[in-house]
């Protein structure tokens, strides 16, 4: 007898034997039992999910004997028939083939027949996206308007390629990739059912290399049991699928965590000389990463990580040795060297330099703990609810610094008139004043560009003046008592209690650079900046044009 393999002698033969895609089969069953079947579906999703299949089942639960029904007997004529392709009343047409105008208007004239034996008439077109422009134009007719018991199903994997005329003709089902634990379970039913012996990460190993595929991995499981008979390992599978054996992921795994970068180095030569594809071991440690991340995140997202056995132990022990910020750095150094090799020239340089990345990742601080080191505090955080713009990470032109290395201490800050003729009051701080401005540009465009030209904040037992340069007084006068009251409610949100607001013009010939630079000096983080790393303290007003160095004479 012919061999049949394993992915078509597995293939469900009913509803309920259909993994994964629970919303499709729950909608095609409550139509048969209501007799609320629509005259053309369109069944969409990656391949190898059950899209055909399912297609098959309906034309079974329709044309049964004993239906229509969703539960077909599978033994009646029908069902046998429909099972093996054979059946007279359902026609399945490859449109990868079968894809011009002739045949489309040769499928026209057979729906103007009745069904020969069974119920209905039911038309399977699989890669319907392939079909061409005028074909899917003369099928329109017949899809809007088809005659009684005829039944389109429409299969593909590019459903954006079919035209929205023929989508608004029809019902929408998309098939989505079956999960890890879904395909891993079917794969441990069948080897139980074939009396095989399948090692649990050899089974992890074929379902990772499905990608969501059901029919993929059934399809591997039939190779690996023609490679290693009725006893597969997964060094077995993986030297037949040329994965990278699990022991150099760990190998990568433990260098990073011993920060060597000769461990690396040596890995990669091991993997060219092996002959192995760098951008598929790449792969290999991105999903590695992934699931150490899972892992140590724990609690439900530990249950997503693709891994069973000894191989999720080993996960586990492995991922005690990074914290979830190392974790994210790593998959990010590996996402964009895995990008890079695609098309680099010297995919091996590449790898190297990704790798050698990671190695030093981990020595990274975060930036939220350096300033803590600097100030001797942690960061302070605005205590506003969040706007609709999002939080300045730099103070705004008129009060940014810049640092610059090797130019010796701090520049003595100017005399400012504006300080000088102000009435006497107690500085705002400056984290008060960015929440301020980042409230105010979240609910006022002009209200905001009228804050960010504030050269000094004052407050005071009245309320809270707010100083502005000689040459920007027409922007002051333009802001009438609505837009005043606004302003008001918006700062007295933020410092939590009612606050009164008054504008305020400096004496001419004060600058706005001029009255910043003492709250930029005294800016703690500048200050701690300062200490550390020497330099000078310059404005963005003072920066040439562009926001660059002066030219070298």
């Amino acid at each position: 007898m012919t061999y049949q393999v394993i992915a078509r002698k597995y293939r469900p033969q009913t509803f309920d034997e259909i993994i994964g895609q629970e919303p499709v089969v729950r909608t095609l069953k409550n139509a048969v039992e209501q007799n609320q079947v629509a005259h053309a579906y369109i069944f969409s999703g990656m391949r190898g999910v059950g899209k055909t299949t399912t297609a098959r089942i309906l034309a079974k639960a329709l044309n049964c004997e004993k239906g229509p029904t969703t539960r077909p007997c599978g033994q009646c004529p029908p069902c046998r028939e429909i099972a093996a392709a054979t059946a007279v009343d359902v026609l399945e047409i490859d449109a990868a083939s079968n894809r011009g105008i002739d045949e489309i208007r040769e499928l026209r004239e057979t729906v103007r027949y009745l069904p020969a034996r069974d119920r209905m008439r039911v038309f399977i077109i699989d890669e319907a996206h392939m079909l061409t422009t005028e074909a899917f134009n003369a099928l329109l007719k017949t899809l809007e308007e088809p005659p009684p018991r005829v039944l389109f199903l429409l299969a593909t994997t590019e459903p954006q390629k079919i035209p929205t005329t023929i989508h608004s003709r029809c019902q929408s089902f998309h098939f989505r990739s079956i999960g890890f634990a879904e395909i891993l379970g079917v794969l441990e039913r069948v080897a139980r059912d074939e009396k095989v012996k399948v090692e649990p990460e050899a089974l992890a190993v074929m379902t990772r290399a499905a990608e969501g595929s059901l029919r993929d991995a059934l399809s591997i499981l039939d190779q690996a049991l023609a490679y290693g008979g009725t006893n597969i390992t997964a060094a077995q599978v993986r030297e037949l699928l040329g994965v990278v054996e699990a022991e150099v992921l760990d190998q990568l795994v433990e260098a990073v965590a011993a920060q060597s970068s000769e461990k690396v180095l040596r890995l990669v030569d091991s993997l060219v000389r092996e002959g192995h594809s760098l951008q598929h071991f790449c792969r290999e440690a991105l999903r590695h990463i992934r699931n150490l991340l899972l892992v140590r995140i724990g609690g439900a997202a530990a249950e997503l990580a693709e891994a069973a056995g000894e191989e999720r132990r080993q996960l586990e022990a492995a991922a005690r040795q990074f914290s979830e910020e190392d974790l994210l750095r790593f998959f990010n150094v590996l996402l964009r060297t895995e990008g890079e090799l695609r098309w680099s020239p010297h995919p091996r340089l590449h790898l190297e330099l990704g790798l050698l990345k990671l190695v030093q990742a981990e020595r990274l601080v975060p930036l939220e703990e350096v300033l803590a080191e600097l100030t001797g505090n942690p960061v302070p955080r605005p205590a506003t609810a969040p706007s609709s713009r999002p939080a300045p990470s730099a103070p705004s032109r008129s009060q940014a610094a810049r640092v610059e290395p090797g130019k010796g201490e701090a520049r003595p800050a100017a005399p400012s008139a504006a300080a000088e003729e102000t009435p006497g009051g107690d500085s705002v701080e400056p984290t008060t004043i960015e929440s301020i401005k980042t409230e105010v540009h979240g609910r006022s465009k002009f209200l905001g560009s009228l804050v960010d030209q504030v050269v000094r904040w004052d407050r005071q037992k009245d309320g809270l003046s707010l100083w502005f340069a000689a040459e920007n007084r027409t922007l002051v006068e333009m802001l009438d008592r609505k837009q005043q009251g606004q302003l008001e409610t918006i700062i007295s949100r933020v410092l939590g209690e009612p606050v009164k607001v008054y504008p305020k013009v400096g004496a001419v010939g004060v600058s706005p650079a001029a009255a910043a630079r003492p709250t930029a000096e005294k800016n703690a983080v500048v200050q701690a900046l300062l200490e550390r790393f020497g330099g000078t303290v310059r404005l963005a007003s003072e920066l040439p044009p562009g926001g660059g160095r002066e030219p070298e004479e």
